[in-house]
């Protein structure tokens, strides 16, 4: 068995209050004098920012989907080297996703970390004997070492949680998170609300300062145990909630990727800045919320998921940074777009006939409508399609949909025809041109190192034969 130093946060069902266990773990670790390194399991873009603000620290993706049985534990041990150890946040219940071997039971296997299961304990006394019982025995080959009830009553009921477990020989009840306003996450289509609009509302700041006080009496000599002191870990970024992966920028790199980084832009997978940096971008981060223009000297751009759709005014008032993407891309520069940046390429929201609408880019031909329920969520393989700067790969990549959007089809005076970027079970998926690839996918670039070498490749194509790209703005 693995001597791995960690533990891993577990819930029954999705919203169960993982998040603010792990949270509160990470806080409560931190004025103990240890340092953390956070995960999360499964293709998860939000949960990870919570993570980064309260460790500073980038939040790492486990998704077996991805990287595999071998790669996981390697990535798990590389990143918690010289820290106290590890808390990996789960996906869903725990069992969710076990008939594709990407649970969070499976990653807790392959790690072999042991587990605290989070119940949502709201109307629940002698019950949580039962559905603690039932979860541990469902599948063997993992280590459950506490419960931590959330959504509790009085005191007393945190009691009478805590003899029903003893009585039946259970794992012990670690703590509690008592019901209270200031210590709740709020949640919008996609998850929780995005942690940069919750910090600038002062609902964080309100929450932090409750976690001490909602966590004193947790069995923290027992939790403790899991991890070590370490006398000096490795800096943490500049900025918690910074571009992940930006403490890895180098400055003499030779191509220079812009990121759209923003409340607007926010999805990105870390392990893919890492990979590309590790293979001579620059990651340059980017506003379209507030930067006036691109930076110069871009080599190409990289427009992320996010919530553009919360932010429709703002993004097209900032016209001068809509006009200095049309000229970036028009000087042959090289963008790509996943989701909500595909929808920023389009005209912008849905408007009713006769309607003046606010206007976005425009590269494609496009509105966007939201929809009251997902259109497509779920892990993907994608063939991409020979053209554009994918070349002629053969090799497919690994990425997942997630999303509650359509496009809706527009006439224009210079409507473009676009040839499908991917193949997508047996489908085409998504936009290319030879300098602009845009889909709903959100690619997992370690999974192909084909697909990653041609984005790279094209990145320094372009960087060779386009004009140098000048904004008149």
């Amino acid at each position: 068995m693995a001597d791995r130093r960690g533990l891993l946060i577990a819930g029954i069902h999705s919203g169960s209050g993982k998040t603010l266990v792990a949270l509160s773990l990470f806080h409560g670790l931190q004025v103990r004098g240890y340092t953390v390194s956070p995960f999360k399991c499964g293709p998860d873009f939000i949960d990870p920012r919570f993570h980064e603000w309260v460790t500073g620290r980038t939040s790492v993706n486990l998704d077996l989907f991805f990287s595999g049985k071998i790669e996981i534990p390697k990535l798990y041990d590389r990143m918690t080297r010289f820290t106290s150890g590890g808390v990996v946040e789960g996906v869903m219940g725990f069992y969710d996703g076990l008939d594709k071997g990407t649970s969070t039971y499976d990653v807790a296997s392959v790690l072999d970390i042991p587990v605290i299961l989070v119940v949502h304990a709201k109307g629940m006394a002698e019950t949580i004997g039962a559905v603690v019982q039932g979860v541990q025995q469902y599948r063997t080959g993992w280590r459950l070492d506490g419960i931590i009830a959330v959504q509790t009553g009085s005191p007393r009921h945190a009691e009478i949680l805590a003899g029903a477990l003893e009585r039946e020989n259970l794992p012990p009840l670690l703590g509690v998170l008592p019901r209270h306003e200031d210590f709740a996450l709020p949640e919008r289509h996609l998850g929780l609300v995005d942690v940069r609009e919750l910090d600038e509302n002062g609902r964080l700041t309100r929450l932090k300062a409750r976690m001490s006080e909602f966590t004193a009496n947790w069995n923290w000599e027992r939790i403790c145990s899991r991890f070590v002191q370490v006398r000096e870990a490795p800096p943490v970024s500049a900025e918690a909630g910074s571009l992940p992966g930006a403490t890895l920028q180098n400055g003499n790199a030779p191509l220079r990727l812009g990121v759209a980084w923003d409340k607007a832009f926010r999805f990105y997978y870390p392990e893919n800045w890492a990979i590309l940096e590790e293979n001579g971008v620059q990651i340059i981060p980017v506003s379209p919320l507030s930067d006036r223009k691109l930076p110069a000297g871009l080599d190409g751009l990289y427009l992320g998921g996010g919530y553009p759709e919360h932010f429709t005014e703002e993004l097209s008032l900032n016209r001068n940074f809509l006009s200095s993407v049309r000229d970036f891309q028009a000087q042959d520069g090289m963008i790509y777009a996943e989701c909500g940046g595909m929808l920023y390429l389009s005209h912008g929201p849905e408007i009713a006939p006769g309607e003046q609408g606010r206007e976005w880019i425009g590269m494609l031909p496009y509105r966007f409508r939201m929809k009251g329920r997902l259109k497509r969520l779920g892990y993907v393989t994608a063939r991409p399609i020979e053209g554009g700067f994918w070349g002629n790969s053969k090799e497919e990549v690994r990425g997942h949909f997630f999303h509650y959007s359509e496009l809706i089809p527009i006439e224009t005076e210079n409507t473009k025809t676009f040839k499908p970027a991917f193949e997508v079970q047996g489908k085409p998926e998504g936009f290319q041109t030879m300098n602009l690839v845009a889909s709903y996918l959100h690619l997992y670039l370690p999974s192909s190192p084909m697909v990653l070498k041609n984005f790279i490749d094209a990145l320094r194509a372009r960087s060779e034969t386009r004009r140098p790209y000048l904004s008149h703005y």
